[in-house]
């Protein structure tokens, strides 16, 4: 009798034990996770400095950020007007038809990018 209560006791101990250690590997996990997202953050996300602008995978135009511009790029597939303000790069008009660079946000992260696919035009951040 005495050795079943013991055994019970320490039953409910090591449920504790192990409830608490669960709680603290789930804890260590989500610190270790938003370290992770900080890092990615301040590695990948930092302000760029120049536009790239491809046409057909080649380099025709880099526009530093911090000079506005108003850029027509005239191609064989068709017109996009290129345009820097604010230290913001993005494609204020497009005679494609599904107009995606057009709706989408200005761009000023390096990375970031923004694509015609009809006109075979990239926008890129870098530097």
């Amino acid at each position: 009798m005495e050795d079943k209560k013991n055994a019970r006791r320490n039953d409910k101990i090591m449920q504790k034990k192990k409830g608490r250690n669960d709680l603290i590997l789930i804890g260590g996990m989500i610190i270790a996770a938003l370290i992770l997202l900080v890092v990615v953050w301040l590695v990948f996300f930092q302000e760029g400095t120049t536009a790239v602008v491809f046409l057909n995978g080649s380099v025709i135009l880099e526009q530093p950020l911090d000079e506005d511009c108003r850029i027509p790029i005239q191609t064989e597939n068709g017109y996009n007007l290129f345009l820097v303000e604010n230290g913001v790069a993005l494609v204020a008009e497009a005679d494609c038809r599904d107009q995606i660079c057009v709706e989408h946000a200005g761009i000023s992260r390096k990375g970031e990018t923004i694509v015609c696919l009809p006109h075979k035009l990239v926008v890129e951040i870098q530097k």
